[in-house]
C-alpha cells in the first residue's frame, strides 16, 4: 500500500542499527584504531538522525549493488562512522528521485541517497527542477542498457517491451519499431514466448539469463542478438548507471549530512573494491544481504538459479564498476561525460545547462593535486575505437591489425589474470590484447614462441615476423628476449612504418620524420605530464629514474625535445635522494619498488610521476615508497590509476594510425639508406604532383640543395612523386640533409605538420578588452614574464619599465596611424553608408601622391559591391571607383564581418594624406564596437611617432611617455617604421594557420639607426624590441641579409615571402644577427639613407627560431590573431605557456588588446637565441 512506501526497512541484526549510548561506546572502542576522525564524532553523536542514510535502491538487493552488500555484512558502515543505514521499498520504475525527495521532506536529518540511471535522471530533473537532487557519485559509468531479440533484425512495426521510464528513449532509438511498457518480472519469458519482438535487457543481468535460458531450451543461444543502445559509433550517449544521488539541501557545507553522505560513499566503494577482490566472498554477501532486506524471495525471471550465472553476473557488474575508478578511487563522476550525455538526452530541449544534476561542490572527486589518467585513458580509447570502426567502413570491413611476438614467458605477465581482475576489464587490458582489440574494432594476432634456444632461434622469430609483417598494418615485439636472441637483427627486422612499439622513434627523429610511432609507455607518460594544465615541461629540470632501452632512454629523448633539462639517473646512483630533491619533474620508471622514497622530494611545485610498477600478487607497487609531500608538490600520479591505463591506448591508436598512414597512397616517412633519405609522396593527379615539384624546385634553389625527384604514374591511382636527398660532396647524409626533409614536409600541407590555432585560443572575457586608454598614458598595468619563466607584476608601466631595461638597447617603430577609414556610400543606395578601410598604404604618403593617382587596396564592408562601381564619400562628395575586386575580406562577426577586398581610387586633386586629414577618422580595432573620437587622434599613436602610413598602431609603444624615453636615453633607443597594414585587424579563420594569407607591409629603416642596432649587438647588449611589427621588421631584416649573402632575390632581396625563412634556414646556423645586418648595410655609405622593404613574414610556433628579438614588448593579443602565434613562438612552446600567463592576468585584472596592458617577455634561458653573440642582461 501508499502509505508502506515509506517506511524502512530497519536492519535490526546488525550491530550499528542499535541506538543506545553504550552500543556506540561498544562499536568505538571494538572498531579502535580503525575509526576515523570523522567516525568518531559521527558515532558519538547525540542526535538520533546524525549518521543516518536512508537508501532507495532502483532494483531489488542483486549482484549489481554488490558493493552495498559487502559494505552491510563486514560492517564497513560502520566503520566510516555511520550510526545506521535503512532501506526504502522498491518504488515503481521512475519514481526513485520522487521518493527520495519525498522522504528527505519528512526527514531532513537524514541523507537520503538514490540510485538511478542518468537517462532517467536528466528529463526528470530537467522537467521537475523542483526535485532539486543532484548526482554525487555512479556505480556503473556506461549503461549497460540494451534491446535483446531472437531475430537477426528487427522489422519495421515490430513490438519492443520495454520498462515504464524508458519507453521515450527506446522510441527513440528505434523509431522504425513500436515501443511499449510492459512488465517488468516477466521480460525473458514474453521474449522467449514471442510476446514481443525484443525487450529492454541489462547485460549484466537479462542477458545472461537468457543465454542460459536458451541453451536449456535449445542446446544453443546463437539466436540472441544484444544491440547496446550505446553504439559503437559513439552517436548515443546515455550516460552513467546505477548513479547515486541526494537532494541539494546534503550537500550544504555547514551541515553534518555532507559528512555523513561521504562516509556513505566511503564505505560503499570500499565494498566494491572487496567484491572485485574476492568475488565468491561478495556472492556470498549479496545473498546474506537479500535475506536481511528480506528480498530473498523476489519473484521475477531474470535470474537463472546458478553459481555459474551468479559468478559470471558479479564478474560483469565488476567490470562495469571498474572503469568508474580515477586516481585514488572508484566511482567518480567525470563532468565531461555527464555534460555529453545531459547534452544528448535533452538535444529537443532548449537553454540545456549541460551540468545540470552535476555535483559541481566536488564531493566524490580526487583530490586536485592526483595526476590520475583513468579518464584521460578511456578518452584516448574511445577516440582510437571510433578511428578503427571508421577504418573498417571505409576499408570494406576490414579492421586495423596488431601482430604481437612474445619468446618464452614475461615476468611481468606472471600475475596477468589476477592483475586484469583487479585494475582493468578483458577489453581494455594490457594482457589480454587479443580481447581488447576485438572490443575496439583492431584484429590482434598474438604469436607465443617457446624459450628454449633449441627450438627457438634469432632465425626462428625473425622467420615469423617475416610472416606476418606483411599481412598486418602493426608489429609489436615483447621485450626483453632471452639471452640466446639477437634483439637487434629482431628489432630491425620491423619496418618503421609497422612499429607500433616505437622501436625506431628515437633514430627517426634525428632524421626528422615525426610520423614515427612514439615508444608506448613513455608517450603515455608525456601524454599524462602534458595532458596537465601545469604540464609544461620546457625549461624544466627532469629526473628521470631508469634507463631501460623501453622506457627510461626514451622517455629522457622525449622530455629534452619538449625543452626540459634533463638527467638520467639509475638505482645505483650515489647521489639519488639529492638529485631527486632538486628535480622540478621526477619520474620514476625503474621498476623497482621504492627506489625513491617520498620524503626525497623538496622541490616546490615539483611534479611527480610513477611510471615502473611492480606486482607482488596481491597489489601494484611503486617505485616511490612512504607518502608523497602534498603540500610541496604540484601533481603526483597514483599507482595504480596513473600511467599505466594509457598504454594500451596509446598502443591502440599507434596501430590504428599506422592502418590509416599505411591505406594512404605514398610512404609515411623519410626513409634512410647509408646514402640518402627518400620520401613518396601521393597526388591525384600529374598536375598537382607537377605543381608540387615546382613549389620544392623553388624552395631547393633558396636552401641551396636540391632534392632527385621521381615520377611514378598509376593511372587511375594517382601519381607518386619520390624525393631524395643527399649531400654529393660530403658523401654521406649531412645536417643539411635533414633540414631540408624536414622543410618540404612543411611544404606538403597534411595534418602532421599542420599548426592548429584550437592549440593557441584562450577565453577572452568581454570585460577584460580595453575600450580606452590608461589615464595618464604611461599608467598602465606591467606583466613581467623572465627567461626563468617566474611572472612578476607591475602596477605601472612608466615607473617600473627604465629601471628594467638598464643596459639594454630599445628598438621601437614610429610608423603613424593615418585617419584611413572612410564612409561611402553605395550606388543607387544614398541612405546606405557602409565602411571603407584602407588596407596598407606602403610608404606613398612620403611622395605626397594625389589621390586620383594611385589605387589603393580596400576593404568595402559589403559583399554587394562589383568591378566598375563608383560609390561616393559623403563629406566630401567625392567618387570612390572600384578598379577591381580581388575577391572576399573575411572576418569573423566580432570584427564586423565579412567585406570585400578592392582596388580603388578616390577621384580627388588632393594628395591622400591631405585628404584622409579632412575625411577620414581614426581607424580603431572594430572590436571597440564605437567610432572614434577626438582623444583617439592623440592616443591611438606613440609619443615619438612620425611619418608613415599605418591604418593600424603598434599599440606596444602606446605606453611610453615622453620622460620614460628621456630617461632611458637617445643613445639607447633606435628607431625603424613598418607601417602596419589592416591584416593585424584580421583574425585567423582557418583552423590551420598555414592557410592564413599574410598581407605584405612596407617597411623603412634609416642606415645610421640600423647601424646603431648592429653596435648594440657587438657590444652585447640585449636588443629590447617594442611590439610585433618591430619584430616582425628585425626578423625579417635578418632574413633579407641572409639571401643578400646567399646572392638571392637580386634587387628584391629586401622583399621577404611569408614562409620564405624555412627554406632559408636550412644549413643557415652559421649567419650571425650582426653579419646578416652588416649584409643589410653592405655598400650603403650615406648615413641619412633609408633602407626600404617589404614583408610578409609569419611567425609560428614549434618552427621559427628568433635571430635578433631577445626581449619583446608588447600588449595582451586576440586569441585568434597571428600575434598569439608569434607571442607563442617566442616562448618556445606550443601555445600552452602563454595561454596559463594569459588567463592569469585576466584573473588579475589585466585589460587586454590595443589599449589595454602590457607585457615584457624574455627569451626562454632554454631556448636562447642562435647566435654568436649571447645576451645576458635583463
Amino acid at each position: 500500500s501508499e502509505p508502506r512506501a515509506f517506511e524502512p526497512f530497519y536492519l535490526g541484526s546488525m550491530l550499528w542499527y542499535l541506538r543506545a549510548t553504550n552500543i556506540r561506546e561498544r562499536n568505538l572502542h571494538r572498531l579502535g584504531k580503525n575509526v576515523s576522525a570523522r567516525a568518531r564524532r559521527l558515532l558519538s553523536s547525540k542526535s538520533n538522525d546524525d549518521g543516518v542514510v536512508a537508501v532507495q535502491l532502483d532494483y531489488y538487493m542483486s549482484h549489481q549493488f554488490a558493493g552495498v552488500a559487502v559494505a552491510l555484512v563486514n560492517n564497513i558502515y560502520t566503520a566510516k562512522g555511520l550510526n545506521r543505514v535503512d532501506f526504502l521499498p522498491i518504488c515503481p520504475v521512475g519514481l526513485e528521485m520522487e521518493r527520495v525527495r519525498q522522504y528527505h521532506n519528512k526527514n531532513e536529518g537524514v541523507v537520503t541517497i538514490g540510485s538511478v540511471e542518468q537517462n532517467v535522471f536528466i528529463p526528470t530533473l530537467y522537467n521537475n527542477p523542483s526535485l532539486n537532487t543532484t548526482a554525487v557519485a555512479s556505480i556503473f559509468r556506461r549503461s549497460p542498457l540494451s534491446v535483446a531479440s531472437l531475430k537477426e533484425q528487427l522489422e519495421e512495426g515490430d513490438v519492443i517491451g520495454a520498462h515504464e521510464d524508458t519507453v521515450e528513449l527506446l522510441q527513440r532509438l528505434f523509431p522504425q519499431q513500436r515501443v511499449v511498457a510492459s512488465p517488468r518480472n516477466t521480460k525473458n519469458h514474453d521474449l522467449l514466448s514471442r510476446k514481443f519482438a525484443g525487450i529492454q535487457v541489462y547485460t549484466t543481468t537479462e542477458v545472461p539469463t537468457l543465454r542460459h535460458m536458451l541453451l536449456d531450451k535449445t542446446k544453443t543461444n546463437n539466436q540472441l542478438v544484444v544491440t547496446a543502445l550505446e553504439d559503437d559509433n559513439g552517436t548515443n550517449h546515455l550516460g552513467y548507471s546505477q548513479m547515486l544521488f541526494v537532494p541539494n539541501e546534503v550537500l550544504d557545507c555547514t551541515n553534518g549530512r555532507r559528512e555523513t553522505t561521504k562516509a556513505f560513499l566511503e564505505a560503499t566503494f570500499e565494498g566494491w573494491q572487496k567484491a572485485i577482490q574476492d568475488p565468491n566472498e561478495a556472492i556470498l554477501a549479496v545473498a546474506e544481504a537479500q535475506k536481511m532486506l528480506k528480498l530473498d524471495d523476489e519473484s521475477n525471471d531474470h535470474w537463472y538459479p546458478s553459481a555459474e550465472f551468479e559468478k559470471e553476473m558479479l564478474e560483469l557488474c565488476n567490470n562495469y564498476v571498474k572503469e568508474t575508478i580515477q586516481g585514488d578511487r572508484l566511482g567518480v563522476l567525470n563532468a565531461d561525460r555527464w555534460s555529453e550525455a545531459t547534452s544528448w538526452l535533452l538535444q529537443e530541449k532548449k537553454n540545456v545547462d549541460p551540468l545540470l544534476g552535476f555535483d559541481t561542490t566536488k564531493l566524490w572527486q580526487p583530490p586536485e593535486k592526483l595526476l590520475a589518467g583513468n579518464e584521460l585513458a578511456r578518452n584516448m580509447m574511445e577516440e582510437t575505437r571510433e578511428s578503427a570502426l571508421r577504418f573498417a567502413k571505409t576499408h570494406n570491413g576490414r579492421k586495423p591489425s596488431l601482430a604481437v611476438i612474445t619468446v618464452g614467458s614475461l615476468a611481468r605477465y606472471q600475475h596477468a589474470e589476477r592483475r586484469v581482475q583487479l585494475y582493468s576489464n578483458p577489453s581494455n587490458s594490457w594482457f589480454r590484447k587479443t580481447d581488447s582489440g576485438a572490443a575496439q574494432g583492431i584484429d590482434v594476432y598474438e604469436i607465443q614462441l617457446d624459450a628454449d634456444s633449441s627450438t627457438t632461434t634469432t632465425e626462428t622469430v625473425l622467420s615469423e615476423i617475416y610472416k606476418i609483417r606483411d599481412k598486418v598494418d602493426a608489429v609489436q615485439a615483447m621485450w626483453p628476449f632471452p639471452d640466446h636472441i639477437d634483439s637487434a637483427r629482431v628489432f630491425s627486422a620491423i619496418p618503421v612504418n609497422k612499429d607500433a612499439d616505437g622501436i625506431h622513434y628515437i633514430g627517426q627523429l634525428e632524421i626528422g620524420n615525426k610520423d614515427a610511432c612514439p615508444p608506448v609507455t613513455p608517450a603515455a607518460a608525456m601524454e599524462l605530464i602534458q595532458h596537465d594544465d601545469n604540464g609544461v615541461v620546457k625549461g624544466k629540470h627532469a629526473l628521470v629514474v631508469g634507463r631501460s632501452p623501453i622506457v627510461g632512454s626514451p622517455l629522457a629523448h622525449m622530455l629534452r625535445e619538449a625543452g626540459a633539462t634533463v638527467t638520467v639517473a639509475h638505482s645505483d646512483t650515489t647521489n639519488l635522494e639529492e638529485l631527486v630533491g632538486m628535480a622540478d619533474l621526477v619520474v620514476a620508471c625503474a621498476g623497482l619498488p621504492g627506489v625513491i622514497r617520498g620524503e626525497w622530494i623538496k622541490k616546490k611545485g615539483a611534479m611527480v610521476v610513477s611510471v615502473g610498477t611492480t606486482f607482488d600478487g596481491k597489489e601494484l607497487q611503486s617505485d616511490i615508497a612512504g607518502e608523497i609531500p602534498s603540500s610541496v608538490v604540484s601533481k603526483w600520479t597514483p599507482v595504480p590509476g596513473g600511467v599505466g591505463p594509457l598504454s594500451l591506448p596509446v598502443l591502440f591508436r599507434n596501430v590504428v594510425n599506422l592502418a590509416w598512414a599505411a591505406s594512404k597512397k605514398g610512404t609515411v616517412s623519410w626513409q634512410q639508406t647509408p646514402a640518402c633519405i627518400h620520401k613518396t609522396f601521393a597526388f591525384d593527379s600529374f598536375t598537382a604532383a607537377l605543381e608540387f615539384a615546382n613549389k620544392v624546385n623553388e624552395w631547393s634553389t633558396i636552401m641551396d640543395h636540391h632534392a632527385n625527384m621521381r615520377f611514378e604514374h598509376h593511372c587511375v591511382n594517382g601519381v607518386d612523386l619520390v624525393l631524395e636527398f643527399f649531400s654529393y660532396e660530403a658523401k654521406e647524409l649531412t645536417e643539411k640533409d635533414y633540414e631540408a626533409a624536414k622543410a618540404v614536409d612543411f611544404l606538403y600541407s597534411n595534418d602532421n605538420t599542420k599548426i592548429k590555432m584550437s592549440d593557441f585560443t584562450y577565453n577572452l572575457k568581454a570585460e577584460s578588452i580595453a575600450q580606452h586608454p590608461a589615464m595618464p598614458r604611461g599608467s598602465s598595468k606591467l606583466l613581467r614574464v623572465d627567461g626563468d619563466g617566474v611572472a612578476s607584476y607591475h602596477d605601472n608601466f612608466a615607473e617600473s619599465i627604465p629601471s628594467l631595461l638598464e643596459g639594454c638597447h630599445l628598438v621601437l617603430n614610429n610608423s603613424r596611424v593615418l585617419d584611413a577609414r572612410l564612409g561611402v556610400k553605395l550606388p543607387n543606395n544614398d541612405n546606405v553608408v557602409v565602411e571603407l578601410m584602407l588596407l596598407d598604404l606602403g610608404n606613398m604618403i612620403q611622395e605626397d601622391i594625389l589621390c586620383d593617382a594611385f589605387e589603393m587596396d580596400a576593404m568595402i564592408r559589403t559583399e554587394s559591391v562589383s568591378e566598375g562601381d563608383v560609390l561616393v564619400e559623403p563629406k566630401s562628395g567625392c567618387n570612390v571607383k572600384v578598379v577591381r575586386v580581388k575577391g572576399i575580406w573575411q572576418e569573423d562577426s566580432d570584427s564586423g564581418g565579412n567585406g570585400m577586398h578592392c582596388l580603388v581610387r578616390i577621384e580627388s586633386k588632393e594628395s591622400i594624406f591631405t585628404f584622409l586629414e579632412k575625411f577620414g577618422s581614426v581607424p580603431i580595432p572594430p572590436y571597440f564596437n564605437r567610432d572614434a573620437i577626438p582623444n583617439d587622434k592623440e592616443r591611438y599613436n606613440n609619443v615619438y611617432a612620425k611619418e608613415g602610413g599605418s591604418v593600424a598602431a603598434p599599440t606596444a609603444g602606446l605606453h611610453f611617455t615622453n620622460e620614460v624615453l628621456d630617461e632611458i636615453g637617445s643613445s639607447n633607443r633606435s628607431e625603424l617604421c613598418l607601417d602596419v597594414g589592416a591584416g593585424t585587424f584580421k583574425p585567423v579563420i582557418q583552423d590551420d594557420a598555414r592557410k592564413h594569407v599574410m598581407h605584405a607591409e612596407s617597411f623603412a629603416v634609416k642606415v645610421d639607426e640600423l647601424r646603431r642596432m648592429i653596435a648594440a649587438l657587438k657590444e652585447g647588449k640585449p636588443l629590447v624590441v617594442v611590439g610585433t611589427t618591430s619584430t616582425r621588421t628585425l626578423e625579417s631584416l635578418y632574413w633579407c641579409g641572409v639571401k643578400r649573402l646567399r646572392g638571392l632575390g637580386g634587387d628584391d632581396f629586401m622583399e621577404l615571402q611569408q614562409f620564405e625563412w624555412i627554406p632559408l634556414s636550412v644549413g643557415n646556423n652559421e649567419v650571425s644577427a650582426v653579419a646578416a645586418l652588416e649584409a643589410v648595410v653592405a655598400g650603403m655609405e650615406e648615413e641619412d639613407g633609408v633602407i626600404y622593404g617589404r614583408t610578409s613574414l609569419m611567425i609560428t610556433p614549434n618552427l621559427y627560431e628568433f635571430r635578433i628579438v631577445d626581449h619583446l614588448i608588447t600588449n595582451f593579443h586576440a586569441p585568434d590573431s597571428t600575434l598569439m602565434l608569434l607571442v607563442s613562438a617566442f616562448h618556445g612552446d606550443a601555445g600552452k605557456q602563454i595561454k596559463t600567463i594569459y588567463e592569469d592576468a585576466q584573473e588579475k585584472g589585466y585589460r587586454f588588446l590595443s589599449y589595454g596592458d602590457v607585457c615584457l617577455f624574455s627569451r626562454p634561458k632554454s631556448n636562447p637565441l642562435p647566435s654568436t653573440i649571447k645576451s645576458t642582461s635583463i
